[in-house]
């Protein structure tokens, strides 16, 4: 390979596209379970907005970190964008599961829900008193 020639860029468009497809449905969910329970304010949705342009940034950060790797000698190589992805889409699953149990007061309860169930405090309610 000539110096001034440039390698090909290595995505893995498949795993892109399922994590958007995450973060789509992720959005559908969530407008609809606010829909139904009368909390549609465009404050979140403009949040979940910048969340999910994040998680983009986030992910063309991984193909563009693995492309250098092709050039920067960093003393190891790491699959960045399968790394990213797969973190994008444990959260949105976990996302789209308590949208569900929104939607659904029946799944709410149910056993497969209540694996995925945490006890930690969100971070919105972290500083706010019990009432």
């Amino acid at each position: 390979m000539k110096g001034s020639e440039m390698l090909p860029l290595d995505v893995n468009w498949a795993l892109i596209v399922i994590a958007c497809v995450f973060m789509v449905l992720d959005l559908v969910t969530g407008f609809c379970a606010a829909v139904k329970n009368h909390e549609v304010q465009s404050t979140k949705m403009k949040q979940g907005l910048w969340h999910k342009c994040g998680f983009l940034f986030a992910i063309v950060f991984g193909i563009v970190c693995e492309y250098a790797m092709s050039y920067v000698d960093l003393g190891f190589t790491m699959p960045i964008q399968i790394a990213v992805c797969t973190f994008i889409i444990i959260i949105e699953v976990m996302s789209i599961l308590e949208n569900l149990g929104k939607l659904s007061p029946e799944l709410a309860g149910s056993a497969f829900l209540q694996i995925f169930k945490s006890d930690k405090i969100p971070a919105e309610d972290a500083g706010t008193p019990e009432k």
